[in-house]
């Protein structure tokens, strides 16, 4: 099935439309897949110069509720509907004692305050762009178009071109949104041999600005990004899945090193699938460039494919 539909959880890059990590496969004409994904994430990080200024500090739960219906001709449809809780949080002293553990960059959190919120970006003593602690928002919604140019297989790569626009459906004042339709395209291919999937994506998101930070001379930047994934079979109905993603931040115009660092992230999960119809995914997700992403995160999926496995049943004739 792929790798997870997983992405770089950071608010600021939340605003810019992107194609969540996939394979090449398009379901078959009629078919529909639903899908749910919950996302909790640790936010830290703050960096300054003369100039400009950006801080983060909080929690984040992003739950995406998603449907994908095939067209037929190689072609599928998904609308996706997320939506966002921030809040102070609970876990900065167990991120505290992972980062220990396992030598993961800290983003020099252990002297700070716990239980904050605060998500800011500020130019020449201005807020540009900032982020309301809210109990739930609702967020931009993408509509996504894949077109399956060669289905993967065996010893056979699999090759698919996607695109999305984003609907601008979030508050842009409260920092849900950027307040405009933003527009990404991106090439996926799906390698799979001996049982074990390979996945690779390069796309590249046209970013929209709402017209109060554009007033304040500030603009987010467009993304590009490319990500890679390795599935790999434990037993026929658990997967392991590692996979990370490379992207360029929105946020670099803004000038701190912190906000214009590339981010990197890498993701470490399994995907239980009891039937053709059913799969349940679970991951973790870490930074590893220091002092740039989103902190930590926690990933659940959960997908029903409605009409999956019929066609494996035998015909009988009358």
């Amino acid at each position: 099935r792929g790798p997870m539909a997983v992405r770089n959880q950071h608010p600021a890059q939340l605003l810019v439309a992107h194609l969540d990590a996939s394979g090449a496969d398009v379901l078959p004409a009629g078919d529909t897949a639903v899908r749910v994904g919950a996302a909790y994430t640790s936010l830290f990080l703050f960096g300054s110069n003369p100039q400009s200024s950006f801080a983060m500090d909080g929690e984040q739960l992003r739950t995406t509720f998603a449907g994908r219906l095939g067209l037929g001709r190689d072609l599928e449809l998904k609308v996706a509907i997320p939506v966002v809780h921030t809040t102070g949080g609970f876990l900065d002293e167990a991120i505290i004692d992972f980062h220990d553990f396992f030598g993961f960059p800290d983003q020099d959190r252990t002297p700070a305050p716990r239980g904050l919120f605060a998500i800011d970006a500020r130019q020449d003593g201005q807020s540009v762009w900032s982020v309301d602690r809210r109990g739930l928002e609702l967020a931009d919604v993408p509509l996504e178009l894949a077109w399956q140019l060669r289905a993967p297989g065996e010893d056979r790569l699999g090759l698919a071109l996607r695109g999305a626009v984003e609907l601008p459906t979030g508050d842009a004042d409260r920092g849900y949104g950027n307040g405009q339709v933003d527009v990404v395209v991106g090439a996926f291919a799906d390698y799979r041999r001996g049982g074990v999937g390979y996945t690779a994506n390069v796309q590249h998101a046209v970013a929209g600005t709402r017209g109060q930070t554009r007033d304040l001379g500030f603009r987010f930047a467009d993304v590009s990004s490319v990500g890679v994934g390795l599935e790999l079979p434990v037993r026929q109905d658990f997967h392991l899945l590692v996979q990370a993603e490379l992207e360029t931040s929105t946020l670099r115009e803004l000038g701190p090193r912190v906000a214009s660092r590339n981010q990197m992230m890498i993701w470490f999960g399994g995907r239980w699938t009891p039937s053709p119809r059913w799969a349940f995914e679970f991951g973790l997700g870490e930074d590893v460039i220091a002092k740039s992403a989103a902190d930590f995160t926690a990933w659940l999926g959960l997908e029903w494919r409605i009409g999956a496995g019929r066609r494996l049943a035998p015909r009988t004739r009358l």
